[in-house]
């Protein structure tokens, strides 16, 4: 039983010579939005047991702007595998979370992130299911309850409590 909470990196900068997508930061909008999920995030006053984050230089700085919001922000596990990641791979690490971690986010990429929210997405008020059905933009944000194990979820099991993006 536990909280997801799925980040999507801020808008990035492209890439310039000698970078490679790896190395694209975020963009002055990136960091602003960054800044503004963290706010939210905040407000919420549910604090994270932990983060889970790829090791792209935009899911980087995302994580540190949301951080710089956070009274107590956990320590982030930066995870190579996380760039780009399918969501298949997705499911199989979010299943794999520790017993304990009750409130986990994951910073990561689309497609991956976007796909991975649509099939974890059994339920929610309908404004919200459309908003996530739609686009998952960068900085999106969507909060899903899980009744179970992380090790049971599977498809269509998580209530969607929230989707937030910077224009929201």
């Amino acid at each position: 039983m536990g909280v997801l909470y799925l980040l999507r990196h801020g808008n990035a900068g492209m890439a310039g010579p000698g970078l490679g997508d790896q190395d694209r930061p975020l963009n002055p909008a990136g960091m602003r939005a960054g800044l503004g999920i963290g706010r939210f995030i905040a407000e919420l006053a549910m604090p994270l047991d932990l983060v889970l984050c790829s090791t792209a230089e935009r899911t980087r700085q995302t994580w540190a702007q949301v951080a710089s919001c956070l009274d107590h922000p956990p320590e982030a596990e930066f995870e190579p595998a996380l760039y780009l990641c399918a969501a298949a791979a997705l499911h199989q690490r979010i299943r794999s979370l520790p017993v304990g971690a009750d409130r986990v986010m994951v910073i990561g990429h689309n497609p991956g992130l976007h796909e991975i929210a649509l099939f974890y997405c059994g339920s929610g008020q309908d404004v919200v299911l459309h908003q996530l059905h739609r686009d998952f933009p960068p900085a999106a944000l969507a909060i899903f309850d899980f009744k179970m194990p992380w090790s049971d979820l599977s498809g269509q099991t998580g209530y969607l409590q929230q989707f937030v993006t910077p224009k929201s």
